[in-house]
């Protein structure tokens, strides 16, 4: 065997022993025991993400005013095509947790008031 093998061999043991103990550490239960609680967290992410977006919106408005180059039009077209999708995304998870209706009452409050 060469030496370069025995380097690359052991370079894999200590990346197989690394992730193993990262994975040690890493949480496999919920911290949240009750659905209340996990729907209380789902509802402050949403409602984290929809002020992130609505900060986003009023960015794009003002910067439009004043103008804007085209490269910093996309970066906040795609930061909000990503939020929306994320928005989607705790919507469905809130519908999983029954919690549908407090979702759709923040992004309401979210985008009324100023």
């Amino acid at each position: 065997m060469s030496l370069s093998s025995n380097a690359d061999a052991t370079k894999r043991q200590i990346s197989k022993a690394q992730t193993h103990a990262r994975l040690e550490n890493f949480p496999v239960d919920s911290i949240f025991v009750t659905e209340e609680q996990m729907q209380r967290f789902e509802l402050l992410r949403l409602a984290f993400f929809v002020l992130k977006l609505r900060k986003l919106n009023e960015q794009m408005a003002s910067t439009l005013e004043n103008g804007m180059n085209e490269q910093d039009e996309q970066q906040i077209a795609f930061q909000r095509n990503l939020l929306q999708h994320t928005i989607f995304h705790q919507i469905l998870t809130l519908t999983g947790l029954d919690a549908r209706e407090q979702a759709m009452q923040i992004i309401s409050a979210c985008h009324t008031q100023k």
